[in-house]
């Protein structure tokens, strides 16, 4: 084995936490059984996706193959928007490079839904998802949600006492945090869509107006906020709040706040891609997203695990005990589109 190699396969236990016993391989349903022997015959998967950092990525691609010998993963990590883009140029091409889609942004599942470009998979693991978690999923098979991470506020906690911190979206409004504000963009990023729609719908678009005269600095992804936090070079920012909390565990000085007046919920779906090249293995990763050991990964991140038989990560809120704000399926194109005209009015990006 390569040294490269082993490098990776130790990074995916590092960051995932996963017993060597998993790593050798645990025994498999007969159904999995079945899909990995025809995945075998594919040989790879390729992996398009925006919903963790790119070390994570790599780390849960070396993990599946890990899991299953002689299916490569090959992971394409980018801004859920770039990742869209790219993919539809692909479909319009007829050139389709990916397997499996995996994005922050449900807008980008219900076009592609009425576009016809996604398979229908139903997971084995399916029914062991928590029900609320799995009902986020498209009724009819065509995405699973595969990760659940609230947005709230993150700040620096050398910079900002703990009673000093917002405690609503509103504070971000105070002129005390002016040039002190890191948020990212819906052109970009779709969780950061689905935020500035929510709030859109929460305050109006006074909200932004207000926050532009605090002069955020704008990046392209959500984590760019975390990053500007953990660094000093702005005080708060809205952040992935389970990514957040597991810096923070891992001594990174930075704290979370979970607003009164509502975390975003942007759930973050995993799909098949219908022109999949290799589409056995597409499903195989599907099911293996939302493994036991996929879920017990999460909550060791500080996220919220997916499945019922896993353990509710430690200092993290019950997930029910959450006051949430979502945008309903039905209205999230046009609400996302909304975000983006509001940004290149507010901001003039």
């Amino acid at each position: 084995m390569k040294k490269t190699t082993i490098k990776m396969l130790a990074v995916a236990a590092t960051v995932f936490g996963l017993s060597g016993a998993y790593a050798q391989g645990t025994a498999m349903t007969p159904q999995e059984q079945e899909l990995y022997k025809a995945a075998q015959a594919e040989g790879s998967l390729t992996w398009y996706t925006s919903q963790n950092a790119t070390d994570k990525s790599e780390a849960q691609c070396a993990l599946f193959t890990t899991r299953y010998p002689g299916v490569k993963c090959n992971v394409v990590r980018a801004t859920s928007q770039v990742i869209f883009q790219r993919l539809m140029q692909e479909i319009q091409a007829k050139s389709v490079h990916a397997d499996v889609l995996s994005s922050n942004s449900e807008a980008d599942f219900i076009i592609l839904k009425k576009q016809g470009a996604l398979a229908s998979y139903k997971p084995e693991n399916m029914k062991y998802v928590e029900p609320s978690i799995r009902d986020m999923g498209d009724k009819d098979g065509y995405w699973i949600t595969s990760n659940v991470a609230p947005l709230g506020i993150g700040y620096n906690t050398k910079l900002v006492k703990p009673e000093d911190a917002p405690k609503t979206w509103s504070d971000l409004l105070d002129p005390k945090w002016k040039n002190q504000v890191a948020i990212g963009h819906p052109g970009f990023s779709g969780s950061v869509g689905i935020w500035t729609a929510a709030l859109l719908d929460l305050y109006g678009r006074e909200y932004f107006e207000k926050l532009a005269k605090n002069k955020p600095q704008i990046g392209r992804s959500v984590l760019d906020g975390l990053n500007l936090v953990i660094s000093g070079e702005r005080k708060i920012a809205l952040v992935p709040l389970n990514n957040a909390e597991d810096q923070g565990r891992h001594g990174a000085p930075i704290a979370v706040v979970y607003p009164t007046d509502g975390s975003l919920l942007p759930p973050s779906g995993t799909a098949a891609l219908k022109s999949a090249p290799h589409p056995n293995a597409a499903r195989l990763f599907l099911d293996f997203t939302l493994g036991k050991e996929s879920s017990k990964a999460l909550a060791d991140e500080m996220r919220f695990p997916l499945r019922t038989d896993t353990a509710q990560p430690k200092d993290v809120p019950a997930f029910s005990s959450l006051k949430l704000l979502t945008i309903p399926s039905e209205k999230v194109i046009d609400s996302v589109n909304e975000a983006k005209e509001t940004f290149r009015d507010v901001f003039g990006i």
